[in-house]
């Protein structure tokens, strides 16, 4: 008896720790914890592909309005340091090949209230991949993250520190795909007024998002990794 109690408790011990082992880090589906819009790694003992943003400050109010479709080749929307090139009305942004996403912040932002916008002509991406803008950026670590994917669903997440924190969306399949399946094209509209963020997708509104702090200050897009596509515009507008 007194064996069989033994065998049991580190049975059970053995099973704890590889339940413990087995817990990461908060993630999204198919979302890499950790951001970038340069190949320049910095070192990392985590194993985490991170990039440097020293050249990145908070935007001024003169910065604040911007409407970009890219006709002009040296149109720079997302500051000198964006590699990613510009031609025939669209700046290609192809991170097919790389699992993590791409962060792009805008040099214009936010200081109250407004409007950000951007249009997405979608490549090649899975289908579960997510396009979208962030909102009241703090770094490329630290965001709201409004997207859609192909088939029709939304999501909102937040970003603290590289680490996803779902909000709402991408839940079962049918259940959240409010939008039609496997749309080439995905306008992604996100309306800030005061603690509230509207998200609608191709001029449909999705959800009112509530916000514990406004979220103001910087902002940009979001393509998730192994997707390829066209960012056709994006628009900051802000409400005065």
């Amino acid at each position: 008896m007194k064996f069989r109690l033994q065998y049991t408790a580190i049975t059970l011990f053995l099973f704890s720790i590889l339940i413990i082992s087995g817990c990461g880090e908060t993630r999204t589906s198919g979302f890499y914890a950790g951001v970038s819009t340069t190949h320049a790694a910095t070192a990392d003992t985590t194993g985490i592909y991170t990039a440097t943003f020293s050249n990145l400050t908070s935007p001024e109010a003169k910065d604040t309005l911007l409407n970009c479709t890219f006709n002009d080749i040296l149109t720079q929307p997302f500051g000198s340091s964006c590699y990613y090139e510009v031609y025939n009305g669209s700046m290609h942004i192809d991170n097919s090949i790389f699992e993590e996403p791409v962060v792009l912040l805008s040099t214009a932002g936010l200081v109250d209230d407004g409007l950000v916008e951007a249009q997405f002509d979608l490549v090649n991406a899975a289908s579960h991949c997510v396009v979208g803008v962030v909102v009241g950026a703090e770094s490329t670590e630290d965001f709201l993250l409004l997207g859609a994917n192909s088939r029709g669903q939304y999501t909102v997440q937040r970003c603290i520190n590289g680490l996803w924190v779902p909000v709402m969306g991408l839940d079962t399949f049918e259940s959240s795909r409010l939008l039609p399946y496997s749309q080439p094209g995905v306008e992604i509209s996100a309306l800030v007024h005061g603690n509230y963020v509207d998200l609608r997708v191709n001029g449909q509104l999705i959800q009112v998002v509530r916000t514990t702090m406004p979220a103001i200050g910087q902002v940009g897009v979001f393509v998730d990794g192994y997707v390829n596509t066209n960012l056709d515009r994006i628009t900051v507008v802000p409400s005065q």
